[in-house]
């Protein structure tokens, strides 16, 4: 709807609302009186005024057509910058038919990349055994859950006494946000790395066992909410045994990180060549786009130059 009718529709309304005040039921029986003339300039406020590009949408409707659509000059200025974006679309299809182009150089660059990511997949895919170093069967024992909260988990293996307790994350009314996460309050994993394990492999080992004995409490409790049974003569060994992927540990419930990282970094491989293939795909079409409407541009844009040259003449016989 536009700014004049909605004006309009407010004068509609003001004398239609005249016209019934003056036809009431009361009334009826009266004398008609004669017709008081409404002004209808002092029902539009005078201070309510068409926005500025409103009027100027106005001032173009209210033109002659014959001025906004065959106007010889305009036609020929709107030619003229027809014919600009038409030679650009001309330029761009004969540089793409063309054997040395920039869309055959990109899909060239794109299937090179291609091919490095193959190469990489291949590389993951033969990668070597990951390193491994047993450790003993040393038990765990005094193992105990707590039922009251904040929950604890406690537990002994060898000498080394560790204990976790839950840190619990309250809501703005009380309530329990998530399940919280085990803090280990004591406890160290280096007196569990053997003393005969190579120097090479002590800090990775100790890393994992660290990991390992978290994932171990972290089960023991949520076994103890779920109201299962808690493992029976659980040790050392449970918490680093071979991983049957790649060799080397893994973790109380059998994940391995490194094979883990690997799957994430095949992920990562798959999606890099999913999106060249799709860049290499758009390439080509843009430049089978290009090369298909070619003809179609130089027979337009041929047209256009006789229409262009045709009105130039004629405003030179008008201006003489």
């Amino acid at each position: 709807m536009s700014w004049l009718q909605f004006w309009k529709r407010d004068t509609e309304r003001a004398l239609q609302a005249g016209a019934e005040e003056a036809t009431t039921p009361d009334d009826e029986a009266a004398p008609i009186a004669p017709a008081t003339p409404v002004d209808n300039s002092t029902l539009v406020p005078p201070t309510r005024r068409l926005p500025p590009h409103m009027q100027k949408i106005v001032g173009e409707r209210r033109r002659p057509v014959e001025m906004r659509v065959t106007d010889p000059k305009q036609r020929l200025a709107r030619m003229r910058q027809q014919r600009l974006a038409m030679t650009f679309d001309l330029d761009q299809g004969e540089l793409a038919e063309a054997d040395d182009n920039p869309w055959t150089n990109r899909i060239s660059l794109l299937t090179d990349a291609m091919g490095t990511v193959h190469d990489d997949q291949l590389t993951l895919r033969s990668a070597p055994k990951s390193p491994y170093f047993p450790v003993p069967p040393v038990p765990i024992s005094g193992l105990n859950v707590s039922d009251t909260q904040p929950i604890e988990v406690a537990f002994k293996i060898a000498p080394e006494m560790f204990d976790y307790q839950e840190e619990l994350d309250w809501a703005e009314r009380g309530h329990q946000m998530a399940l919280p996460e085990l803090i280990r309050r004591d406890g160290s994993a280096l007196p569990l790395v053997p003393v005969d394990t190579p120097m090479a492999l002590r800090d990775a080992l100790h890393s994992h066992l660290s990991h390992s004995l978290d994932v171990f409490a972290s089960d023991m409790r949520d076994r103890r909410l779920d109201e299962e049974a808690l493992p029976v003569a659980p040790t050392l060994a449970d918490l680093a045994p071979p991983c049957a992927e790649c060799g080397g540990w893994a973790d109380w419930k059998g994940r391995c990180a490194t094979c883990a990282m690997r799957a994430g970094e095949e992920l990562r491989l798959r999606r890099e060549e999913q999106r060249l293939l799709d860049e290499r795909a758009r390439e080509a079409e843009e430049r089978h786009r290009l090369t298909e409407r070619l003809p179609i541009t130089r027979r337009r844009l041929a047209d256009l130059d006789i229409e262009i040259e045709r009105l130039e003449r004629e405003l030179q016989h008008t201006a003489q």
